[in-house]
């Protein structure tokens, strides 16, 4: 009864606070990062400086910005999805930015990986 009861409880926690797979629960955007902006940080925790741009349809190569393979965090504030992409001219793997989300902290296999950006137009990319 108690293993019930426990999971009962976790999954209620679960409910309560949410989770996405390799995505950060929805909190209020980092200082800095104003609406409509998508914004990508050096630095775990949305800090080091970055990259930061709020142009949906709009399509980056990192390394023409700056900013190629540096990126450790992000946070999506806008309300159209975007991607980073492993590879310029948004090729290779990708990973999901959906609107209003953030990822405080990329998994070791993402760290410095960005090469490229694509902000759509809509929330349906991710």
């Amino acid at each position: 009864m108690r293993k019930l009861a426990l999971v009962g409880a976790l999954a209620g926690l679960t409910a309560l606070v949410g989770t996405t797979a390799g995505v950060g629960v929805a909190i209020a955007a980092p200082q800095g990062c104003n609406v409509t902006v998508v914004c990508m940080y050096r630095d775990d925790n949305y800090s080091g400086g970055g990259f930061f741009k709020n142009t949906p349809g709009g399509r980056y190569n990192l390394s023409n910005e700056g900013f190629n393979d540096q990126t450790n965090s992000w946070w999506n504030n806008a309300a159209v999805d975007a991607k980073w992409f492993f590879n310029t001219n948004q090729t290779g793997s990708s990973r999901c930015m959906g609107a209003g989300l953030g990822n405080h902290s990329l998994s070791l296999y993402d760290y410095d990986e960005a090469s490229s950006l694509a902000i759509y137009t809509d929330n349906r990319a991710c």
